[in-house]
């Protein structure tokens, strides 16, 4: 089945959970252990219930926590529900654990900016490093992040974990990347602008903040990276470290 973005992955999912007698048409009271309805399954998943319907019609994304949550409460593979690949659920995964945690992650020492600038700094080839996180798959790049343009959504020292993209086509509102540029890597929105033009305009969350970036993209050093997950860095933000 080519399934190409996750609100059509968490259909599958939905499709799926019904088959297996997890959703069910019934009303809350007769709801039996292990069962849920469409109100019930939203509640579990922390959103409301209008909000299934629309993520199935793709007229909205899905959210982070939702994400988190089908995968704390349904056993969803989280491979799966972000990037398509490998089971809908863990326990249909029969792989050796060893391939989970295969080195298939390159983590680079140079900061992805959620500023407007960053430092000139360029890590060696020493400083790079690569490691593998269970549920993470295909070949990925990681970069932490460093300054406030993206909050709330990234906050400094959280970690990215990026898949490169070949062509601005594969953009997506609404989604975050990683931008290579002139020895600089930036994390924001991405507005295409007119697509007969080489333009990239580079978004902030925290837009009053940080105005638009411009980058042309005929340059042959600029890369994208989707950023398809990212490590929240809890204890900064605690203040324990």
């Amino acid at each position: 089945m080519a399934i190409k973005n996750k609100n059509a992955y968490f259909k599958h999912v939905f499709e799926q959970l019904q088959k297996k007698g997890i959703i069910v048409r019934k009303h809350k009271h007769r709801l039996d252990d292990g069962e849920y309805n469409k109100r019930s399954f939203a509640e579990k998943l922390e959103t409301h219930s209008g909000v299934i319907p629309a993520i199935l019609s793709g007229e909205r994304g899905v959210t982070e926590k939702i994400i988190r949550n089908l995968c704390k409460f349904f056993n969803v593979n989280e491979s799966y529900i972000r990037m398509g690949e490998g089971s809908i659920f863990v326990e249909d995964i029969v792989e050796p654990i060893s391939t989970y945690i295969r080195r298939n992650i390159l983590y680079s020492a140079i900061h992805a900016s959620a500023g407007d600038h960053i430092s000139d700094y360029a890590p060696t080839a020493r400083e790079d490093v690569q490691f593998g996180i269970p549920g993470l798959q295909g070949n990925l790049f990681a970069f932490h992040v460093k300054g406030n343009s993206m909050e709330p959504i990234l906050h400094e020292g959280d970690m990215v974990f990026c898949r490169r993209i070949e062509s601005t086509k594969e953009i997506r509102d609404g989604q975050i990347y990683a931008i290579y540029a002139d020895g600089q890597v930036r994390i924001k929105y991405l507005d295409v602008g007119d697509r007969n033009t080489p333009e990239l305009i580079l978004l902030s969350e925290n837009h009053v903040e940080h105005p638009p970036i411009y980058v042309d993209t005929s340059n042959q050093n600029v890369q994208i990276y989707h950023v398809v997950h990212y490590l929240t860095d809890m204890g900064s933000r605690l203040g324990f470290v």
